[in-house]
């Protein structure tokens, strides 16, 4: 079946958007590898800091990526609003499979608001903590990701052979 321009171009643009993401993911990926031990006392050299720095803002990114970019890019792929709320989009992430729990995805953008806007270093141990553990899913669901971007590219190919 052809597709509509339209069409064509929500699909294009949702596999610029996981590319994105995968790209976000790999920096992701690295910096938590190389991050420093967590440590009941903030007692970092200026190297830790940075890697925790980067480590902090590159899960920022990954998170506002997905949530903001991909989640809506695939709303749009499924003819859904284009001004639905984080919630809607974090609901419909996880009927699709894309995210394990709505509850996680709440938490992981709280933590994200708190790197971009807050950063008090009287609560930057509990910060560190909660992006470690939420990091997994992060590049977790860039990795579900995949099916959907094969599914996708399938179509695309479809019509090009079709029309």
């Amino acid at each position: 079946m052809a597709l509509t321009e339209q069409e064509r171009l929500h699909l294009e643009n949702a596999l610029e958007q996981v590319a994105l993401a995968e790209t976000a993911a790999q920096a992701l990926r690295y910096s938590y590898q190389r991050r420093p031990e967590i440590r009941d006392a903030l007692d970092y050299d200026d190297a830790e800091w940075e890697r925790w720095d980067a480590l902090t803002v590159r899960f920022a990114r990954l998170s506002d990526i997905l949530t903001q970019r991909v989640f809506r890019a695939i709303d749009r792929v499924e003819f859904l609003p284009a001004g639905a709320t984080f919630i809607d989009r974090i609901n419909r992430a996880e009927k699709r499979g894309n995210i394990r729990s709505v509850y996680e995805w709440k938490e992981i953008r709280e933590i994200r608001n708190q790197i971009v806007h807050d950063y008090a270093t009287a609560y930057l141990l509990p910060l560190l903590r909660d992006v470690v553990q939420y990091i997994p899913e992060l590049l977790e669901c860039v990795g579900r990701l995949g099916e959907y971007k094969r599914i996708i590219k399938q179509r695309l190919e479809d019509s090009i052979t079709q029309g």
